[in-house]
């Protein structure tokens, strides 16, 4: 599955950034081998970790009343591609990094952009009017 960015934009200039480099790394996989998993979300990790923080300092900054809601999904879905990342060292362990990178991933990533992120957007946008 591939990621298409026009789908994932919430026109926040910041967030669209983050999320487009997201997309970049998960669209990256070339060949299918178990390490080619476990390598790129190894790198969508530590994308994900510096967006992340860079989110949860805008939302401290604006005084975001969904804040740790927002930042509690975040160390959820941390937890779980480390999860994933640190099981994958069995042949059932890179089967099931495999299936997250295809299914999981993707479903949590389109869910939170249209909640959560598109939420935050809102919010930031209505603020910079007011």
């Amino acid at each position: 599955m591939n990621f298409d960015i026009s789908k994932h934009t919430l026109n926040h200039e910041e967030m669209d950034s983050h999320h487009k480099d997201f997309i970049d790394i998960y669209n990256s996989l070339e060949d299918e081998s178990q390490e080619s998993y476990k390598n790129v979300m190894i790198k969508i990790l530590e994308q994900t970790k510096v967006h992340f923080c860079h989110e949860e300092e805008l939302m401290k900054e604006n005084n975001y009343p969904r804040l740790k809601e927002h930042s509690d999904e975040h160390k959820k879905v941390l937890y779980e591609m480390e999860y994933f990342i640190n099981g994958s060292n069995t042949m059932i362990g890179k089967k099931i990094l495999k299936s997250y990178f295809k299914e999981g991933l993707p479903n949590w990533f389109n869910s939170h952009l249209l909640s959560m992120d598109s939420d935050l957007s809102s919010f930031l946008k209505q603020r910079k009017c007011a």
